[in-house]
């Protein structure tokens, strides 16, 4: 449910940062963790067997909308290839040009946009309407339980969500759980993102041959992150190529990357807070979906397991799943 700025200014505060979530993204985890866990990924990959994510096999080159790209390509199970120009994962639509909707859809064939945003981030930046394209929203963060959780903090802290100490509010901010490495853990385990990416699977399995289906937060990379895990989870690609996905975040957003950390250090922040901040805007460390994953197989067995323990998806729906989007 929405909030009321007027009744709760702390609370207002807070989720402005979710919007500087998607106008910033959410990134990282201490530098230690994520250069640890980087160099783990980059060892991995080079023994990988299936086929590399880049910009140039990933993109589906919209002008105006950020971090734009496709799930086509990854090999899937039993060596099928997931299909080119399906499954499409972007950030915030509310800019996109006429010549990019037209591209999505006269080449994509787009049929559904679903929006894993909150109210107050799609309230100032709606997602275009755009003719006989179905809109979706399927919030991921429990609103009503973050407003609740903002009131409940430390008069410290609240003191520090009212300053204009960019590193404090971030510190804040990761204790709420909005952002910081365990973040896709909160998504994956509160009740709204359970029910938001049940809803996602259900849409996967009614959408008509032909056509294809966009999803997307602010930024397109944390939500929609943990969306792309899940979808490609489900049709069998494997963790490595899962975590190269995502990691093509850093790539497409890498001048806007380097713009924010160039402004935080003119700004005053130490080089070992960096990704602090970094981790609400745009750049992304393996170690939060390495978390976020290691999480999955700990509770529930594997990701497959969470799918159909936690979304309600079946077995048999799995396999749909997998006739459908792989080739």
């Amino acid at each position: 449910m929405a909030t009321h700025p007027g009744k709760h200014p702390i609370i207002v505060l807070a989720l402005g940062a979710l919007l500087c979530l998607g106008a910033c993204g959410n990134a990282a985890t201490p530098a230690s963790n994520s250069a640890s866990a980087q160099n783990e990924t980059e060892a991995t990959n080079e023994t990988a067997t299936t086929p590399q994510a880049t910009i140039n096999s990933q993109t589906i080159d919209l002008a105006s909308v950020d971090n734009a790209r496709q799930l086509g390509g990854y090999v899937g199970e039993g060596g099928r290839i997931v299909k080119d120009g399906v499954l499409l994962r972007t950030a915030t639509l509310a800019k996109a040009t006429d010549a990019d909707i037209a591209r999505l859809k006269d080449t994509y064939h787009l049929a559904e946009v679903i929006d894993f945003r909150m109210t107050r981030e799609i309230d100032p930046a709606p997602d275009p309407q755009i003719d006989g394209v179905k809109n979706l929203n399927l919030r991921i963060i429990d609103e009503e339980a973050l407003a609740q959780a903002t009131q409940e903090l430390i008069p410290e802290d609240k003191e520090k969500l009212a300053s204009g100490d960019t590193l404090e509010k971030y510190q804040v901010y990761t204790k709420l759980g909005i952002i910081g490495d365990q973040m896709y853990v909160n998504f994956l385990s509160n009740d709204a993102g359970k029910q938001g990416y049940a809803a996602m699977f259900q849409e996967l399995l009614a959408l008509p041959e032909g056509e294809s289906l966009l999803f997307h937060c602010t930024q397109g990379k944390d939500r929609t992150g943990c969306a792309a895990m899940l979808i490609l989870s489900a049709l069998g690609v494997d963790e490595d190529t899962i975590m190269a996905d995502y990691l093509l975040t850093n790539e497409f957003n890498a001048e806007l990357i380097a713009q924010e950390r160039q402004q935080l250090i003119d700004s005053g922040i130490k080089d070992e807070d960096l990704d602090t901040v970094m981790i609400g805007m745009d750049q992304v460390y393996p170690q939060t979906m390495a978390n976020g994953l290691d999480w999955l197989k700990q509770t529930y067995g594997s990701v497959t397991g969470y799918i159909t323990q936690e979304l309600g998806v079946t077995q048999d729906q799995i396999a749909q799943l997998q006739d459908k989007f792989l080739s």
